[in-house]
């Protein structure tokens, strides 16, 4: 029977009935597996997306650039603080110079007459012009911008390629690009492996990770490409198990115990909405099954469980809120979360009613910012992308799970319970952390943050379907909807940034 840790029978794709033995044929069904698909796909267009997108330009960039590089110093909570408090970091005067200079000229985007070949041409000229050698200067102090309270899970390649680019002496443009190129060769793996993991579901997780939001995510330094490759990696761990039928009787029989709770771990610590993916452990066995599955599963989520709490307690929940109390004229206290949440306790209705009035305002807008609205929300892709990709996603969650009625119904349900506990989860930390009550709505939410949702979806809907869609189409949409991505990915980009 086909399983999901097993691939598709050989010769079972696309061979034209060709002979195993004939060596094009073979080559032709491995290429078109999806796990191999996605590493070209995201390698290719990834690699142009990197390159194409000007520095600083994706969504909070800045902010991510610097918790990594402050992370790569060993900067584990940030302790830097200017004159009211602000957390950020000191950076070489050098490397801020060019940092400050790019994040000035995102803020130009929209201005008559602007392109980033102006700014790359006139930061070219000034680079020239600087003097080879000069006195030291002093390192420059920098604010995070909202990036100081992420934990280092989610900056992983991005650690190491900045400490890398450090030692070799590269400046700041040489250091974002390697940035880039690291996190965009980690966050591949890890979705390729997700895939390996669950064939059945691998062209619904190709499609997902070459959406434009996805494709813009791990092209450029943030925590977005390994919260979506950790949350894969786990959702395949948690739905291979539940096909194998692993004995889960003591923990120390489970030779997949420690790799299921190390990425556990790093998915619930890559953002704190991430934590309610705890859930997806649940998937491996029945309700009958858990009271002798109770210590395998709490060795997979409970150092998460323990660990995500502690990291916003040692923090203090910091998440920059002073860039919206500024200027507000409101009081502090409409910012600060254990205030709100003493708030909730007077009036429980407090945040169900603010979270319905804010979902019935911006629904609708949510989904084309989950298929892609780049940069800082202000690139949007041709119109006609949107439903041919949403189309193309749709189509591609079909598949045949090969479980039995009773396991698919549980991964369906806890699928289902998962989605409607992040939704939740999401719009609870924008409620604490961002908005003020007396406006009846939560302010900051995008739809991008829900692209960790869409592996569960597939989950669900392939459970709930369960049929066998015909090898070709699947190979024919995945490839065109990661081909369409990338095209409106760059047209996008080139139309806002570069002028084309």
């Amino acid at each position: 029977m086909f399983r999901f840790h097993q691939g598709p029978p050989r010769a079972a794709v696309l061979d034209g009935g060709i002979g195993a033995g004939y060596a094009p044929a073979r080559a032709w069904t491995q290429i078109t597996r999806p796990a191999w698909l996605l590493v070209v796909f995201s390698v290719l267009f990834g690699t142009l997306t990197a390159i194409l997108v000007p520095p600083l330009r994706g969504a909070d960039e800045p902010a991510h650039f610097l918790r990594a590089y402050g992370l790569s110093r060993g900067e584990i909570l940030s302790l830097d603080v200017d004159e009211r408090g602000r957390k950020g970091i000191l950076l070489p005067a050098a490397l801020a110079a060019d940092f400050t200079y790019f994040q000035q000229a995102r803020y130009k985007i929209g201005t008559p007459g602007f392109t980033y070949g102006d700014v790359l041409t006139d930061f070219m000229r000034r680079y020239s012009a600087q003097p080879a050698t000069g006195a030291p200067r002093p390192p420059v102090f920098v604010l995070y911008e909202g990036s100081e309270g992420y934990t280092p899970a989610a900056y992983l390649p991005y650690i190491a390629a900045a400490g890398l680019a450090r030692l070799a002496g590269l400046d700041f443009l040489g250091t974002l690009y390697l940035m880039r190129f690291a996190g965009l060769a980690a966050t591949t793996a890890l979705v390729a492996y997700a895939i390996t993991l669950v064939p059945a579901l691998g062209w619904a997780f190709l499609f997902v990770a070459m959406l434009p939001a996805s494709l813009y995510g791990r092209a450029i330094v943030s925590a977005d490409g390994c919260t979506l490759g950790f949350t894969m990696l786990v959702l395949a761990l948690s739905l291979a198990g539940a096909s194998r039928a692993i004995p889960v009787h003591a923990a120390g029989k489970d030779a997949g115990l420690l790799q299921r709770m190390v990425w556990m771990t790093l998915c619930i610590l890559s953002k704190p909405p991430q934590i309610v993916f705890a859930l997806l452990e649940a998937m491996r066995v029945s309700l009958r099954e858990l009271p002798r599955a109770w210590r395998s599963f709490g060795v997979v989520v409970l150092p998460g469980l323990i660990l995500l709490p502690l990291w916003v307690i040692a923090v203090s929940g910091d998440a920059g809120t002073w860039r919206i109390s500024d200027g507000s004229n409101l009081p502090a206290e409409q910012f600060d979360p254990l205030w709100k949440l003493g708030q909730m306790a007077l009036n429980p209705l407090l945040f169900p009613q603010m979270l319905a009035a804010t979902l019935n305002r911006d629904c609708l807008a949510l989904w084309p910012q989950l298929i892609g609205v780049l940069g800082w929300g202000d690139t949007p892709l041709q119109p006609l992308a949107y439903p041919l990709l949403g189309a193309g996603l749709v189509a591609s969650f079909v598949a045949r799970l090969e479980l039995d009625r009773a396991t698919r119904m549980r991964i369906a349900a806890i699928g289902i319970l998962t989605i409607l506990a992040y939704v939740v989860s999401v719009y609870l930390v924008f409620f604490l952390a961002w908005s003020p009550i007396a406006d009846g709505f939560i302010y900051g939410v995008q739809g991008r943050y829900f692209v960790v949702l869409l592996p569960v979806a597939a989950a669900v809907v392939a459970a709930l379907i369960d049929r066998t869609p015909p090898p070709a189409l699947m190979i024919w949409i995945a490839t065109a909807g990661s081909i369409l991505s990338a095209a409106a990915t760059f047209e996008a980009v080139g139309r806002l940034d570069w002028g084309w």
